[in-house]
């Protein structure tokens, strides 16, 4: 018999400890239980035969058993909806890396059991899933002979998940767009939808369906923060998802209407131009070979601006290029179409030649793509031809030739009766989109020889002095020049004539030892289009003839002042001088004096003897010598007089007839030395007073008047000081010698306005009046530095 043994009457149990058989010799105990059935049972907490639970939520549920003695529960365990036991938390050390939940460090199941010291067994739920809902049961073992046994339901509730309801959606223009939020909850949630904050309703454009807010022909104004907002009813659950809804626009290009030109040899961009939202990213391919550009060596594509940059432009990228704008809403394609120009280069300018007179045209032949314009200019004109006849000129006509096939241009300047003037240098200038080539020719214009440019002058020579007869003929090509002389004899039998130089220039020099040798000589100038003749004369040079008169025109006691009848004299052999040769009635002519004065200078005979009669003969000078003497003249000086008057010298005059002094307190006087008559000058006298006008004349102020007496000779200078300023003033001047007074030299000047204060109001003068030079060193000095001090104030 078991040790234990249990007898259950009715509802009474009865347990007896029986000994083993071995134990029976040694004292026995029995224990006998009686145990009330009803209060042997399990217990879930938390209570409640259903428990609610949302998903994904941590729950324990514990069975804890309601017995005497703990210690005879047994066999505890649970079993899920699917009466499967649910297994005991096992601890499994994961790898660092692993992602299952962690206990402690170990993998935890998403389901098990954890048994405790007091027999109670805990049902541990780590993350609720809605599949996990069901009926759960706890059962157990009393004493070996009683079953325990207690069930609970767990009913998930599913929260308010949004399943498929990105943040960010992205409808396109002009499309039909659904707005996705899907949603999911138990109990089955409600869902309606916000813009902008406003309650949107279904109408024409809005259609709320099960899992979307579906929009009809999208525009940008639907751009925009939209609500997704769920509930649950039944439970008071409230959820929104905000989404951005940014509205997409296809790529639109601008297309290009003409084709784009690029230049050969230089780096080029192309544009391509193109609106969306986002804004899109482009490509390029070559339409003909579909090759992707942005993988090429000279090609470089920049995928945010759309450029595509051609390095070193060739010909043979000529061609269509395709042009794709790409954003998330789609994509749009244009072609355009490159043409490659190629600079202008001129293949052919020659030189040409034309008679003068005649037709000829100038080419100038470049190469370019386009066939590039060509035009000329002449070196010496600032402004090239244009196109057809010349508005100044309609001999000259340019013309253009352009070949569109070969990629030629052949300018044409067509020149009718060419002129002299139309020799020269020409620049060609061809031009296109590429740029522009330069290249210069020349067009020379032959013409027979002309003398144009040579002057008539008659060449003069005597006594056989050997003189050059020089000719200077102009022609293209040059001329031969040959020489004859008086009626066409010809140079080379004359010893005394030698040539040198046939052409453009020629010179002859010719020894005249008689008369014959004065005569016409011709220069016969020789081209293939013609013979022109320049005659040059050759003259004898005589002394020039006798003075045909002199008279004389003014006389003092000691000067005589003459003028004269020249004799003729032809122009390029002109009369350089005159001589005069005089001497005392008394003398001979081997005791007579000479002047010489240059032709148009003041024929004056100066340092006389009073009452002295004299003769005078005179001669006139060339380049050949002196003529004869004539123009006899006899005079007698006059007696011995008081000096001639001097002659004031004013700077300026005002229309009133007075000067004007720089200074307001004193006045700059100047003369000349006149002419003494016989005895020396020994003073000057100054005369000064005030003077005003009444009734239109001038009035001296007596009263006013103060005298100077000074010394000098020649040209003379007196400063006249300390006079008022703003006033007119008369001054006279009166020169004396041993035999009296000159008459006065009269002058009126006006003094400037109250003094400025400036230094040279004060400039230092000499005392009084005198000549210049009696200005001492250190006064001229003193002055000039007082000068130098206001200029620099």
């Amino acid at each position: 018999m078991n040790p234990e043994t249990s007898i259950c009457v009715s509802v009474l149990c009865v347990y007896v400890l029986v000994p083993h058989p071995e134990q029976q010799q040694q004292p026995s105990l029995a224990l006998v239980r009686l145990v009330n059935a009803n209060a042997t049972s399990l217990e879930i907490l938390p209570s409640g035969d259903t428990q609610t639970k949302p998903i994904g939520s941590s729950i324990i549920l514990t069975c804890k058993p309601n017995v005497d003695n703990l210690r005879l529960v047994s066999d505890m365990h649970w079993l899920d909806p699917q009466n499967r036991v649910i297994e005991s938390l096992k601890l499994v050390v994961l790898p660092i890396e692993s992602t299952s939940p962690l206990v402690h460090g170990h993998s935890k199941p998403a389901m098990y059991t954890e048994l405790h010291q007091d027999n109670s067994l805990s049902l541990f739920f780590h993350s609720l899933q809605e599949e996990q809902a069901g009926k759960y049961t706890c059962k157990g073992t009393y004493a070996n002979s009683v079953p325990l046994n207690k069930s609970v339901t767990i009913d998930t509730i599913v929260a308010i998940t949004f399943d498929n309801a990105p943040e960010n959606q992205y409808p396109i223009l002009g499309d039909d767009f659904a707005i996705l939020c899907k949603v999911r909850a138990r109990p089955s949630p409600s869902v309606d939808w916000l813009f902008n904050g406003e309650l949107v309703k279904t109408n024409d454009r809005y259609i709320i369906d099960t899992h979307a807010l579906k929009i009809k022909n999208v525009q940008e104004s639907d751009d925009g923060i939209y609500t997704c907002r769920a509930s649950v009813l039944t439970t008071g659950e409230l959820k929104e998802r905000p989404i951005r809804v940014e509205v997409h626009i296809r790529p639109t290009i601008e297309e290009r209407s003409t084709p784009v030109d690029i230049i050969e040899g230089e780096n080029q961009k192309i544009e391509c131009k193109a609106k969306g939202k986002p804004p899109p990213k482009f490509s390029w391919i070559q339409s003909l070979t579909k090759q992707n550009l942005s993988s090429t060596d000279r090609f470089t594509v920049n995928p945010d601006t759309g450029d595509l940059t051609i390095t070193n432009v060739n010909r043979e990228d000529a061609g269509e290029y395709e042009c794709t704008a790409t954003n998330a809403a789609g994509s749009a394609t244009t072609n355009i179409v490159v043409n490659v120009i190629v600079k202008p280069k001129i293949m052919e300018f020659p030189n040409e030649t034309a008679i003068q007179g005649k037709e000829v045209d100038v080419k100038c032949k470049a190469f370019g793509r386009p066939p590039p314009k060509v035009t000329l200019r002449k070196h010496t004109a600032e402004k090239a031809y244009v196109i057809g006849a010349q508005v100044d000129d309609d001999r000259i006509v340019l013309i253009n030739k352009p070949n569109e096939v070969t990629g030629e241009t052949v300018g044409i300047l067509n020149i009718r009766d060419v002129f002299r003037s139309n020799d020269g240098l020409y620049e060609c200038v061809a031009e296109n989109a590429g740029g522009k080539a330069y290249k210069n020719g020349h067009l020379t214009v032959e013409f027979p020889p002309t003398f144009a440019y040579m002057e008539n002058n008659t060449t003069w020579s005597w006594e056989s002095r050997p003189v050059n007869l020089t000719c200077i003929a102009e022609s293209i090509p040059n001329a031969t020049i040959t020489w004859t002389m008086g009626a066409d004899k010809k140079i080379e039998d004359v010893p005394e004539i030698k040539q040198f130089g046939n052409g453009p220039i020629s010179t002859l020099m010719i020894i005249p030892l008689d008369s014959r040798y004065y005569t016409t000589y011709k220069c016969i100038a020789a081209n293939r289009h013609g013979t022109r003749v320049h005659k040059l004369e050759l003259k004898e040079a005589t002394r020039p003839s006798e003075v045909a008169q002199a008279k004389m025109i003014e006389i003092t006691a000691t000067t005589i002042k003459f003028d004269f009848v020249l004799p003729y004299a032809p122009k390029d052999l002109p009369i350089k001088s005159i001589i005069v040769q005089y001497k005392e009635e008394t003398q001979t002519w081997a005791d007579a004096r000479n002047r010489t004065w240059s032709i148009n200078s003041i024929y004056v005979l100066e340092g006389l003897k009073p009452q002295t009669p004299y003769d005078f003969r005179f001669a006139a000078i060339n380049k050949v010598g002196q003529g004869n003497w004539g123009g006899f003249y006899r005079e007698s000086t006059p007696m011995k007089t008081v000096p001639t008057a001097p002659k004031i010298i004013t700077n300026k005059l005002e229309p009133n007839g007075y000067d004007v002094s720089t200074f307001s307190n004193q006045y700059e006087l100047f003369w000349t030395e006149p002419a003494d008559n016989g005895e020396p000058i020994e003073n000057y006298i100054v005369k000064y007073c005030q003077v005003k006008r009444v009734t239109g004349e001038w009035e001296t102020e007596e009263d006013t008047c103060k005298t100077l007496t000074i010394k000098g000779a020649g040209r003379t200078k007196c400063w006249i000081q300390d006079i008022h300023s703003d006033t007119f003033y008369i001054v006279e001047v009166r020169a004396r010698n041993s035999i009296g007074v000159s008459l006065p030299g009269v002058a009126k000047f006006k003094t400037s306005r109250e003094s400025t204060g400036s230094v040279v109001d004060y400039a230092i003068l000499p005392s009084g009046c005198g000549d210049t030079s009696k200005l001492t060193v250190t006064a001229i000095a003193t002055t000039m530095i007082i000068i130098l001090i206001q200029n620099i104030i």
